[in-house]
């Protein structure tokens, strides 16, 4: 899952149109969507103040650790490994 599918994920889950995010962050309203259209990748300080508009946190989490509602970003998914890199 891409970042920005996480976080349309997010906002979906919990409400929060993507407008929204954009505007608590001091942004355009349009400033989430325009992000998805350029095909670009958020920072992760960004992201994270962007996932807590939603709700969730960003963090770093063992693989057997990680929750079933976790929204996982990468291509590995949460399958990959420190041996796999």
């Amino acid at each position: 899952m891409e970042a920005y599918e996480a976080l349309k994920e997010a906002g979906n889950r919990v409400g929060v149109p993507m407008y929204k995010i954009g505007r608590a962050l001091g942004k355009p309203d349009s400033y989430v969507s325009n992000g998805i259209t350029r095909g670009s990748s958020p920072r992760c300080d960004t992201m994270a103040k962007m996932a807590g508009v939603c709700g969730y946190g960003l963090a770093l989490v063992p693989i057997q650790d990680m929750p079933e509602s976790a929204l996982v970003i990468g291509e590995d998914g949460p399958s990959s490994s420190v041996e796999d890199v």
